[in-house]
């Protein structure tokens, strides 16, 4: 995955740690698609189910869905992230509906009051 989009500048990486949510996220998904898989096999094949066919099943998308949702789920994370911590003026990000004449005003308080660009 790129360390940062390639559109707005915004680092994908923003805190230490940040990634643990689209891990849970892709356990959830895998959980839920292998518990799935056990009671439609089982459903539908009740009273004898075959039990070696659905825990193959079950152990292959327990094996495959990880690695192929795992691209999916940090995307996913990202959009989380941002909407539970909104983007700052600090993250280096310019959010697109700044007026000109407010990045300006903003830019004249900064070098007035001695803060940093």
């Amino acid at each position: 995955m790129a360390p940062a989009c390639p559109g707005c500048g915004l680092n994908f990486r923003r805190e230490p740690g940040q990634w643990l949510g689209s891990w849970f996220l892709n356990i959830c998904l895998v959980q839920t698609v292998v518990i799935l898989i056990l009671a439609i096999g089982v459903g539908v094949t009740w009273p004898d189910p075959p039990i070696v066919p659905i825990g193959v099943g079950t152990a292959l998308s327990a094996l495959v869905v990880p690695v192929l949702f795992f691209p999916f789920s940090r995307t996913i994370w990202v959009a989380i992230d941002l909407a539970m911590t909104p983007l700052g003026f600090d993250d280096g990000v310019a959010p697109g509906f700044e007026l000109a004449e407010d990045l300006e005003r903003l830019r004249a308080e900064r070098s007035a009051g001695g803060a940093p660009d």
